[in-house]
């Protein structure tokens, strides 16, 4: 991550080298570990980070049947994006999320279910491909 704590982090089932993180700072990142290794030794730097929440990440969750979607919750709500989704027009070279504005909605944000409190945990449900649980106050 940026320096923050990271709190959650997240194998994709389908893609067995993506790991997702999420950290104290609202970022989440997706890393390819077939990059962790560097020639000139220098830190791994991820395939993209998002930095559009405000709030701790909490949970994040990889779609059971679709490799490029993902579950992300923080204390105000659940949301979910698709990965596969690029940014068109001058800075469609950068990689996805990266070098975000803090708050802007990013185009790979597909959903957003706000209203909740405090959520803590978000699941796909294995045979709904379209169903999030989360936990909340």
């Amino acid at each position: 991550e940026s320096g923050a704590d990271v709190n959650v982090i997240s194998w994709n089932r389908l893609v067995g080298n993506l790991l997702a993180s999420g950290g104290d700072d609202g970022s989440f990142s997706v890393w390819d570990l077939r990059t962790f290794q560097t020639p000139d030794g220098s830190s791994p730097k991820p395939l993209a980070r998002f930095h559009s929440h405000r709030t701790p990440i909490t949970s994040l969750e990889w779609h059971p049947t679709d490799e490029s979607m993902i579950a992300v919750s923080d204390d105000h709500g659940t949301y979910v994006y698709d990965l596969s989704i690029e940014e068109d027009g001058p800075g469609a070279s950068a990689p996805a999320g990266e070098g975000a504005v803090e708050g802007e909605i990013p185009p790979q944000l597909l959903f957003v279910h706000s209203g909740s409190q405090l959520t803590k945990e978000v699941r796909w449900h294995p045979q709904i491909p379209s169903c999030v649980a989360t936990t909340s106050l």
